[in-house]
């Protein structure tokens, strides 16, 4: 139930419908993941760096490698796009291959700031392995619920 709940938040924020899209576009994009999921209802987590995100997503988590698999990643999910072993972007699974995030354009898609939401199963290059957009990335995501 928290996962619709945050990804209706992460939605309402894209679409204009809530007061949080100032808020999550002036955020680093796995900050803002997390600011919905803590609206929702999910206690806060320890801060998250670049070196430091284990505790909300990591290589471990269930993998992304294609369209299908992305439309059922579920609602509310935190995503992380990773180089390596590097967590370089995050997104929230807004349901049915969408992904809400901002400072999307480090995925080659999307715009360099402001929270929006994309459509992750048709935009995103899928390639062997995980996501090829301008570069090879590996996508996984961890559920809420």
């Amino acid at each position: 139930m928290l996962g619709k709940i945050a990804a209706q938040i992460a939605r309402d924020a894209a679409t204009g419908k809530g007061q949080d899209y100032l808020q999550l576009s002036a955020m680093m994009c796995w900050d803002a993941v997390v600011e919905c999921q803590i609206k929702a209802g999910v206690a806060k987590p320890n801060s998250i760096e670049f070196n430091n995100y284990k505790h909300v997503i990591s290589l471990n988590d269930t993998p992304v490698t294609g369209v299908d698999e992305m439309r059922r990643v579920p609602q509310g999910a935190f995503i992380g796009f990773f180089e390596g072993d590097r967590l370089i972007h995050a997104m929230m699974a807004t349901g049915a291959g969408f992904g809400a995030g901002n400072k999307n354009a480090c995925l080659g898609i999307g715009n360099p700031v402001g929270w929006e939401i994309l459509d992750l199963g048709n935009l995103v290059v899928w390639g062997s392995g995980g996501a090829a957009t301008t570069r090879n990335l590996q996508v996984r995501y961890r559920a809420l619920d």
